[in-house]
């Protein structure tokens, strides 16, 4: 008969989930009590409405770009050269 040997990589690895597990129960509890997630939360805000303002220079200057290059494509004719009528 063969015994099953004990699956160490799966006790370390439910070992290493209890683990973090505590460790965000703990992080939680240190940021609400420093009033850390307020900050981060006017830190986002701030950064979202950066990033938004950045977005839309960037259309701005593609937008310009595009019609740039949309007149620089339309090639004029020469004009027509008139006869003389003798």
């Amino acid at each position: 008969m063969t015994t099953k040997r004990p699956d160490r990589l799966a006790e370390v690895i439910k070992d290493i989930e209890g683990m973090a597990k505590r460790l965000r129960t703990e992080l939680r509890r240190a940021a609400r009590e420093t009033g850390l997630t307020r900050n981060l939360e006017r830190a986002a805000a701030a950064l979202r409405k950066r990033a938004a303002v950045v977005a839309a220079m960037v259309e701005k200057y593609v937008h310009e770009l595009r019609m740039e290059l949309g007149r620089a494509a339309v090639t004029k004719r020469p004009a027509a050269r008139r006869r003389r009528v003798a």
